[in-house]
């Protein structure tokens, strides 16, 4: 919806869509991808491939070879990427959202990633995944590959990476700080907007 409306007054928006593996079998993921082939929406459907839809493992929850190949249905510029990969996923957002804006129509990017954690508090993962399996996805990490590929260039260290934690910090703190100096609101103040 948000797409067509950007369609109909000509703004040079494009609505983004995520979802997990296991929601792009979904049938409002599949009416999206086929409402924005068919009027041409500025519309880019992200599916994040952690590899485990909740408990159930990602080649046991769809037939289809790949996650991004959903949208060829859909006449959607379809691409596969390396989630743990920045700069990879920025290249790929970039392509389809130049795409979108000159009204070329959506994509659908996937990006193999690995869900690192349980699904949710009430999950447990050690039931269902080998320890192994997520010690290798550990090495993997976005975040050390992408510290590891600055480093090597010589565009981070450990002294700047201490003086962003330090920062993040203090943000974090200042905001918390502020938080704790608004009032309590009436539970039906929860109705109001």
């Amino acid at each position: 919806g948000a797409a067509l409306a950007f369609k109909l007054r000509g703004e040079p928006r494009v609505a983004v869509a995520c979802v997990g593996d296991g929601g792009s079998s979904k049938t409002d993921t599949y009416a999206a991808i086929n409402a924005a082939g068919a009027y041409t929406l500025p519309f880019i459907q992200c599916i994040i491939n952690n590899q485990w839809a909740i408990s159930v493992p990602r080649n046991a929850q769809t037939g289809a070879k790949t996650l991004a190949q959903k949208g060829l249905a859909g006449g959607l510029d379809c691409v596969q990427v390396d989630g743990n990969d920045i700069i990879a996923v920025r290249a790929a957002m970039d392509h389809a959202i130049l795409r979108a804006r000159n009204g070329h129509g959506g994509s659908v990017i996937e990006f193999v990633t690995y869900r690192l954690s349980d699904h949710t508090t009430a999950d447990d993962a050690s039931r269902y995944r080998s320890a192994e399996e997520v010690n290798q996805a550990w090495r993997e990490e976005p975040i050390k590959r992408l510290r590891a590929f600055l480093a090597g260039r010589g565009q981070w260290d450990e002294e700047r990476e201490q003086a962003l934690v330090g920062e993040c910090q203090a943000r974090v703190q200042e905001a918390a700080e502020r938080f704790e100096t608004f009032a309590a609101q009436a539970p039906q103040a929860l109705f109001e907007h």
